[in-house]
């Protein structure tokens, strides 16, 4: 509201000072009012702007603090993660150890493996050795057993010529028979 200005006559005996003061005044008091006025309309849409910003910064806030929950129980789930690893980890340093210890022993294992294949190498160069003379000695027992062919080769023929001469002998026999057994009726033994 804005007020009239005032036309009232001035009178004479007033000092121009005074007139000065008083239309100071009264200025301040008009941009007082106007200030007020501008004060009151600037509260009012700020109390209808801020209506408006609590329907967006209150749902707001509450996602940001649903976020932020949510945000601490991942960093809460990976601290969780990261000590769950932290024990596999030493379990794997142990296992770790054990293979080393069993790649010792395989080691130990494999040398072992490696100077009984060299005495292996020895004894398989003994048994060529060995084999070598056999072989020579079964050529000398094919000779012989050739040989031995031979002779019974030899004997089988002399046992068929006896026996065709046994045969021919019961022949004698049984033809000398009959003139014996003559004989021996007149002996008298």
């Amino acid at each position: 509201m804005t007020e009239e200005k005032s036309t009232q006559p001035v009178p004479e005996d007033v000092d121009s000072s005074q007139v000065v003061e008083e239309a100071a005044r009264e200025a301040e008091q008009r941009v007082a009012n106007d200030m007020a006025q501008y004060m009151s309309q600037f509260a009012r849409s700020f109390e209808a702007s801020a209506r408006r910003w609590e329907l967006v910064v209150y749902p707001s806030m509450l996602a940001f603090i649903i976020l932020a929950a949510y945000g601490f129980f991942l960093i809460y789930q990976l601290t969780s993660d990261i000590n769950k690893i932290t024990y596999q980890m030493a379990d794997i340093q142990t296992s770790m150890v054990n293979i080393n210890q069993n790649f010792s022993s395989t080691t130990n294992n494999m040398n072992t493996v490696a100077k009984n294949m060299v005495k292996i190498t020895g004894y398989m160069e003994q048994m060529s050795h060995d084999i070598k003379e056999q072989n020579a000695a079964m050529g000398a027992i094919v000779i012989t057993m050739r040989d031995m062919t031979r002779s019974i080769d030899s004997m089988s023929n002399t046992m068929y010529y006896m026996r065709y001469d046994t045969q021919l002998m019961g022949r004698n026999i049984e033809n000398v028979s009959g003139p014996m057994r003559f004989m021996n009726n007149f002996m008298p033994w």
